[in-house]
């Protein structure tokens, strides 16, 4: 037969494709081809009077580029040959590049097709794709890196075949935002390290792919640019891998050794190989071992959710971008957050118009912090601006793992919607591993090796080595040091796993093991909350505060007897809580949680009336509703003469005086709190004793009594001696430093508050900072430096509100110090002193309140 000619000497593309599908498909490659400037080679029958067989055998021979487009047809057999024309064109092509392109879904696929895939997924490039526009941007992509690869060679190796010249790395169209750092840190492993083996490890959509590009551009000068970028994404036999690489330096392999085959055509070159998406491919690690053995001058840099586990690889977990810290002033602060500068980056794409107020800056901030830092998430979340604001995003995304939706065309199928990203990463688990992680979601903010073995019914060794491998899988992360390792889920990841716990049988015992574990934890806490152990115990239940949240939801719901023991035991920690930085959202919490036990009060045993009356007290004076605490004062009176608990008794002695203090009346706060340490004393209860000793101090102040005062804040201040614990010893020093300002002792006064602030700075306390700010600004006012002192009441007012925090009625004092400020400033000045302080972030008020304590008084 007559050779078949094109018009030209261009490249020419054979696309092979059965005739029945994917018409909008050939036509889309058609146009890709012709854009590239290449000749495209397309059969279709009875369009030559010569056999159909002989035709596109005639093509095939003159072609230099071999394209396969396949749905779910396999095609007509060849005569004598028991294969379709298609299978017989995807063997002649051997010899040329063939890039193979599978369109999905494909649920009626010919189970001959199936077959055939199999062997391509083995021995050739291949896509997927949906449509016929994102199929003709994958062959205009893969033919442009194929003709740099392929057929524009470089000089001659010594062995006279010519060494492939590999093409760029991809680019990116967006700017890679926050992470400079870690790409030093990882070229620093590299070219400082010595390591050749590097693996990218993380959750998918953490941004491994665009890291390891980064990567490779800056270390591509090293590789004199013998720099590959092998996409995997679409293999699944490990065995693949060394041929993808080959595909992608533009060579084949030939022979029973793909290992020595690879090695050779690599010879003594230096290569940098990006193995990008070895997720579902770790089995290749030892192939990629052995190249690196066969070939000194070889490195690899790979991107996987699941380290290879092979000796020579140096796997570096991608950490999420930093958010937004719970401070937030305005724009520029923002910003100084790369989460949140690359959601405000990726929404400008969607509304180039957008500009955020100060309402829209919270909300952003909060969504980083929400999304916990994943670039993907975030992007998507960004995405929703289209027609959402910012605080609406925030809304739907505590509704559903699916609230973001769907992210640009252009990223894999697995990165377009947040369940698509998690469900990738789920498939590639055991059924052990995928049991753990489903009950693992029940927890919150973290767990134990201990906790999980109970919870999951599992054998601490048998939790211990499943919770390994989701660690190796990205599934989850460790938080906390190296004594207290901290295992925790992603919150996208847990939001997936718990929707398929919902659906077990065994969720309701589940959760049940769950709430009784925290119960227990929180209940055997009980004498060490209340001891000289109890800044570490109450450690312990800050990193477990939202399990047992939980806990206490769980028991509202299906078990609330224990609750009002629980209660009373919580009550030291929830004095607690604004010291150790929890703020006002559990605090609004632990109100309803009480609330929900008072309407059936009546038909607890007395003790545990008196036990939820005392932490309802708790509950309104935190939340600095006055009416609510003496209505909880008054029920709780004269119940006490018949709770035959002498630390119940003495405990609500205490906590009514508060109630006394917040209405002012001070003679009934002295009877009160005088009870109160008296009984505490004998008990031996010092954490409560020393709080007695303050609030006693405090009243004494009030009534005019300051030897008295002294007294009382010295016994507290000898009692916080004793204890671990910052925030104890800071409060009884701003109280001293208070007591002796009505003596007009202020270079006492400024040496104590120095003091609390020193003592301040290791609690890193943000209610124990606006004691010290309240105090500092006293003290200026007592000096004569009253725009000082306006503005540094303005500070703590600013860092409260910021906070979600409030005074202490035992130790309020806020409102009597600024009536003082605007009575010898005058309200105009007043409030602009305030609103200058209240702008003033937590760096610059420490600095205030360190310059303040020098100029008050002078240095003894």
């Amino acid at each position: 037969m007559s050779p078949i000619r094109t018009p030209d000497q261009r490249l020419r593309v054979f696309v092979s494709s059965t005739l029945g599908e994917l018409a909008e498909e050939r036509e889309s490659v058609s146009r890709a081809l012709s854009a590239l400037r290449l000749t495209p080679v397309m059969f279709e029958a009875g369009a030559r009077p010569q056999p159909p067989t002989d035709l596109y055998r005639a093509y095939l021979a003159q072609s230099d580029v071999f394209i396969g487009l396949y749905w779910q047809e396999y095609g007509q057999l060849v005569p004598d040959n028991g294969v379709s024309g298609l299978e017989d064109e995807f063997e002649l092509a051997r010899g040329m590049p063939r890039l193979v392109y599978l369109k999905t879904p494909a649920p009626d696929r010919d189970p001959r097709l199936s077959e055939l895939v199999k062997r391509i997924e083995a021995e050739a490039s291949h896509r997927r794709f949906r449509t016929p526009a994102e199929l003709g941007r994958l062959v205009k992509d893969d033919l442009a890196h194929l003709l740099s690869d392929r057929f524009v060679l470089g000089p001659p190796a010594p062995s006279g075949r010519a060494v492939p010249s590999p093409g760029p790395l991809p680019i990116s169209a967006t700017p890679l935002i926050g992470r400079e750092k870690v790409i030093d840190e990882v070229a620093e492993l590299h070219s400082e390290g010595g390591h050749r083996l590097i693996t990218l490890t993380g959750p998918s959509g953490i941004g491994k792919t665009r890291l390891a590009i980064a990567v490779a551009g800056r270390l591509a000068q090293t590789y004199d640019a013998q720099t590959v970028f092998v996409p995997l994404e679409d293999v699944t036999d490990p065995g693949a891998v060394l041929p993808r690489i080959a595909w992608a330096i533009g060579a084949d392999l030939a022979g029973p050794s793909p290992v020595a085959a690879l090695s050779d055509v690599l010879g003594d070159g230096r290569w940098l190989l990006v193995l990008d998406n070895l997720d579902r491919l770790v089995e290749a690690g030892l192939d990629i071992a052995e190249l690196l053995c066969r070939n000194p001058d070889v490195s690899v840099l790979a991107t996987s959710t699941t380290v290879l586990g092979v000796r020579a690889e140096r796997f570096y977990p991608v950490p999420p971008l930093p958010v937004p810290q719970e401070e937030v002033t305005g724009l520029p602060e923002l910003l100084q957050s790369p989460a949140a500068h690359l959601f405000l980056d990726r929404a400008r794409a969607v509304r180039p118009d957008i500009s955020l107020t100060d309402d829209h800056i919270a909300a952003v901030a909060e969504i980083c912090r929400r999304l916990e830092g994943v670039p993907l998430a975030i992007e998507l979340a960004a995405a929703r601006l289209r027609l959402l604001d910012p605080a609406g995003v925030l809304h739907r995304l505590s509704r559903s793992l699916d609230s973001l939706g769907a992210g640009m065309a252009d990223l894999p199928p697995r990165h377009r919607t947040l369940r698509a990203t998690v469900e990738w990463s789920f498939d590639m688990l055991g059924e052990a591993e995928r049991s753990l992680a489903e009950v693992l979601s029940v927890f919150s903010g973290g767990w134990s090796v201990d906790a999980a073995a109970h919870v999951a019914g599992l054998s601490e060794d048998q939790a211990l080595e499943l919770t390994e491998t989701l660690a190796q899988h990205s599934l989850l992360h460790v938080d906390g040091t190296l004594d207290e390792p901290r295992p925790r889920m992603l919150h996208t990841v847990r939001a997936f796993a718990a929707e398929r716990l919902a659906a077990r049988a065994d969720v309701t015992e589940i959760r049940r093991r769950h709430a009784e574990y925290y119960r227990a934890l929180a209940e055997n806490a009980d004498q060490a909350l209340r001891g000289f152990r109890q800044s570490s115990c109450a450690t312990l239940l800050a990193r477990e505060n939202e399990n047992i949240a939980g806990a206490v939801r769980w028991h509202l719901a299906h078990d609330p007897q224990p609750l009002p023991h629980l209660f009373r035991v919580l009550l030291p920690f929830r004095l607690l809580w604004p010291f150790l930085g929890l703020g006002d959202a559990i605090i609004g919490e632990a109100r309803s949680w009480v609330a929900e036990l008072l309407p059936t009060i009546d038909e607890l045993p007395i003790a545990d009336r008196v036990s939820v009356l005392a932490a309802s007290l708790v509950s309104a004076l935190e939340a600095g509703d006055a009416e609510a605490a003496r209505a909880a004062s008054a029920e709780l009176a004269p119940l006490l003469d018949e709770v035959g608990d002498s630390y119940l008794e003495a405990l609500s002695h205490l906590l009514m005086s508060w109630v006394s203090v917040l209405v002012r009346d001070w003679d009934a706060a002295g009877a009160a709190v005088t009870t109160a340490l008296g009984k505490l004393r004998s008990l031996d209860e010092p954490l409560w004793a020393a709080l007695a000793a303050i609030t006693a101090g405090s009243v004494e102040i009030a009534l005019g009594h300051h030897e008295t005062a002294r007294l009382h804040t010295m016994e507290a201040q000898r009692l916080a001696g004793r204890f671990d614990n910052p925030w104890l010893a800071t409060v009884s020093r701003v109280h001293l430093a208070l007591a002796a300002l009505t003596r007009d002792e202020l270079c006492e006064a400024r040496d104590l508050l120095d003091q609390a602030l020193d003592l301040n700075l290791s609690g890193q306390s943000v209610h124990c900072l606006c004691m010290v700010l309240d105090a500092s600004a006293a003290l200026s006012l007592a000096a004569g430096s009253t725009e000082r002192a306006g503005v540094l009441a303005g500070v703590a007012m600013g860092l409260r509100r910021r906070s979600g925090l409030r005074a202490y009625a035992s130790m309020r004092g806020d409102g009597d110090l600024a009536a003082a400020i605007r009575t010898e400033t005058g309200s105009e000045l007043f409030d602009e002193l305030v609103d200058r302080g209240r702008r003033l972030g937590m760096t610059e008020a420490l600095a205030l309140a360190r310059d303040s304590l020098r100029q008050a008084a002078p240095t003894t």
